[in-house]
């Protein structure tokens, strides 16, 4: 991947999904309480959100990977309205990514 993407829409059933790269960019998984305070923001839009974090290792006879990425399931009721979303869920992942980039011990 040479030019990663933060978060972006992608396919889901029966619905939409987004889809945030959260290890690309952070190196490290998503917290418990980050989790909650994206959903949060969301529910400040929607009804209701499903929020799957994941950790997956793929491997290689000459690579290892983990790879950290968080999935937003949306509902029906978010059709039309992706892009405001995606505006939020970008929002919290430079937020959270940032976050512990400034602290210090």
């Amino acid at each position: 991947m040479t030019d990663p993407t933060l978060v972006f829409v992608g396919e889901s059933r029966p619905g939409s999904r987004l889809v945030v790269n959260f290890g690309v960019f952070s190196g490290r998984e998503a917290t418990e309480a980050e989790i909650y305070r994206l959903a949060q923001g969301l529910l400040e839009e929607l009804d209701s959100v499903e929020i799957i974090p994941e950790q997956r290792f793929e491997f290689a006879s000459d690579v290892e990977a983990t790879v950290h990425q968080v999935y937003v399931e949306l509902p029906s009721s978010a059709e039309g309205r992706e892009a405001r979303l995606v505006e939020i869920v970008e929002a919290w992942a430079e937020d959270s990514i940032g976050e512990r980039h400034t602290i210090k011990p």
